[in-house]
């Protein structure tokens, strides 16, 4: 039985019931499943030996597309299983974030990281992650809480691990697209990303508000820092937002993100970076929001 190949199992599970083939072999029946299993040889249907007992004749699958099959949903699953799975690299910063939440009293119960791999986060506390490894991952790295030197590859890593973080951050997240000059950052233009808490839904509902009363264009408000955060490839360089100024604009409608760079040199103009804008309706229900004081 050692010696059987994937064909001839095949060719003996469609021709006799389970029970009969482990008998002939001088085994179980749960032995042959196993032997199935792991040639990956299909075995016929439930109800498959009665239809034959009945007269009628039943299609039987190809092997080969089968054996393909059963490839391609293992690929996905090892695909979906490492996809969690983090270098010693990305576990420092995702360590370092939670202990800057910890510091912020926030609880970090269940977040630990188990075996390696990312917990399953709700999106609030996945995003406030993200965005801690987006806007402070140099400076761990310059105060030696990331054992490495910031270069391309650590970016990289920490790029990486901010991807895996987006799919659970993403409900909780806002992502502004930017306009303009399209090599400010190393990726196609710059973006931002913002966590939309609700007590930044209703700020911005109370804005609206001002904005119809007054009848402005709109209104500007600065962006806190744990509450958004550039992205360049994801994670952005240092030298970026050591001179950057974010504010939200917030007018009738839409919102979007205006940011003025300071240059270097205190002779060269700043540059001023607005992103595409987002509908409100399209967010929240904005003209049932509850209003916050501004």
């Amino acid at each position: 039985m050692k010696d059987i190949t994937s064909e001839e199992l095949f060719a003996l599970v469609w021709e006799k019931t389970t029970q009969e083939v482990a008998k002939d072999f001088g085994v179980s029946d749960v032995a042959i499943a196993k032997l199935c299993a792991r040639l990956q040889v299909p075995k016929p249907p439930r109800g498959y030996w009665a239809r034959v007992s009945s007269g009628q004749t039943p299609r039987r699958p190809p092997l080969a597309a089968f054996r393909e099959e059963v490839d391609r949903k293992r690929r996905e699953a090892i695909r979906a299983k490492s996809a969690g799975l983090l270098s010693k690299l990305q576990q420092q910063f995702y360590q370092d974030a939670l202990s800057d939440l910890k510091r912020q009293s926030v609880r970090i119960d269940a977040a630990e990281i188990q075996a390696g791999r990312l917990p399953d986060l709700a999106p609030d506390f996945a995003s406030q992650i993200l965005l801690l490894i987006q806007s402070r991952g140099h400076a761990w790295v310059k105060a030696g809480a990331v054992e490495t030197r910031w270069n391309h590859s650590v970016q990289a890593s920490a790029s990486k691990l901010v991807e895996k973080l987006l799919p659970m951050a993403r409900p909780q997240l806002l992502m502004f697209e930017s306009e303009g000059n399209q090599n400010w950052y190393r990726a196609s233009g710059p973006a931002v990303f913002i966590r939309l808490t609700v007590p930044l839904q209703e700020q911005i509902a109370s804005l609206v508000r001002l904005v119809r009363e007054h009848e402005l264009r709109h209104i500007v408000v600065p962006l806190i820092a744990c509450d958004h955060a550039w992205s360049a490839l994801h994670v952005h360089g240092p030298e970026t937002h050591l001179l950057l100024e974010s504010t939200l604009c917030v007018s009738r409608t839409e919102i979007w993100v205006e940011a003025t760079r300071r240059a270097w040199r205190e002779e060269d103009p700043p540059e001023h970076i607005v992103t595409g804008k987002l509908s409100l309706q399209a967010i929240m229900p904005i003209d049932y929001m509850p209003v916050r004081e501004v």
